[in-house]
């Protein structure tokens, strides 16, 4: 059986998975993202070894995301926040690593790739996925093919300046931005932390708030109105057919959906349609793995490098 390699590398946890072209999981892990502190390259490539010896797949191909600003077609990384990443050769080094051919492109765009051939943007071909977990990111698939923009920096709504208090913080490029300085996951924990000196995770804050626990309820709802003002400008500019919503906060469920959607509809009168991921939390990884089978953006046959055509 012919495989490929798909990696998730997120700002906490790397997801990574073995699959098959149609999306499959053969194998998979997840491993902390500092799991060799700041040897974030020596982390990788560990556990492609790790894919390699316990698939026991025969490995065409390896794709791979990351939570930052991806030159497509050199793999090289512009920029990463997440591990104070500035042009880092990511493609080079794993095919000079593994002789395999490697994709690498924006963590967002692989998972966004997953969820329209596995998920739940099976029917749209115009379509945003948003992920909130450590930051915010967007990824845009439009006419068809996923949109990165001239300078691939497509799909950064992290960055939006939702209020005019945005004024009042400083910007560059290894600094998270203001949405999600206010809305994400680690934002969420990090106010409630500086409100009531506790720590907890985000999941653990949710359900303080539905205890009854007025600092986080305070801190949910203000993130539910962050998230409101952030997905609607989506829906004003780009008036997609739907937006899917994927990350660790999304694991709240059907609750979570309809504040944010509650929250969108009372901004905007367009036609809203928000759902949430059906490819989970290892979406990102199979989208990584797909990335090769697929080419990134269609869904038509390819010739792998390795010889074998996949027809999807």
């Amino acid at each position: 059986m012919q495989a490929s390699i798909g990696l998730d590398i997120g700002g906490t946890n790397i997801s990574a998975a073995v699959c098959d072209a149609q999306g499959n999981v053969i194998y998979s892990l997840t491993r902390k993202s500092d799991y060799y502190g700041v040897q974030y390259l020596k982390n990788i490539d560990d556990i492609i070894e790790c894919l390699i010896k316990e698939s026991k797949a025969e490995i065409c191909g390896i794709g791979v995301g990351v939570p930052g600003t991806v030159e497509r077609d050199t793999g090289k990384v512009i920029v990463c926040p997440a591990f104070n990443w500035k042009d880092i050769p990511l493609k080079g080094h794993i095919e000079k690593k593994f002789g395999v051919k490697t994709f690498v492109d924006n963590d967002v765009n692989v998972w966004t790739l997953a969820e329209k051939h596995l998920g739940a943007a099976k029917d749209f071909d115009d379509f945003a996925m948003i992920t909130i977990g450590t930051g915010i990111g967007c990824g845009l698939f439009l006419g068809g093919r996923l949109y990165r923009g001239h300078s691939f920096e497509a799909g950064e709504i992290g960055y939006l300046p939702l209020t005019i208090d945005a004024y009042k913080e400083t910007v560059n490029e290894n600094k998270f931005g203001f949405f999600e300085s206010k809305a994400s996951a680690s934002a969420a924990i990090r106010i409630y932390h500086d409100i009531t000196n506790k720590s907890v995770d985000c999941k653990e804050m949710f359900l303080l708030a539905k205890q009854g626990d007025e600092a986080a309820q305070k801190v949910v709802d203000d993130v539910y109105k962050y998230l409101g003002l952030g997905i609607s400008s989506v829906f004003c500019i780009l008036n997609p057919q739907a937006v899917v919503i994927g990350g660790g906060m999304a694991e709240e469920g059907e609750e979570f959906l309809n504040e944010v959607t509650k929250n969108v509809k009372q901004l905007i009168p367009l036609k809203v349609n928000i759902s949430l991921t059906e490819t989970g939390a290892y979406g990102g990884a199979i989208g990584s793995a797909l990335s090769f089978f697929y080419g990134h953006d269609s869904k038509e046959s390819i010739q792998t490098n390795a010889g074998c055509l996949v027809q999807l």
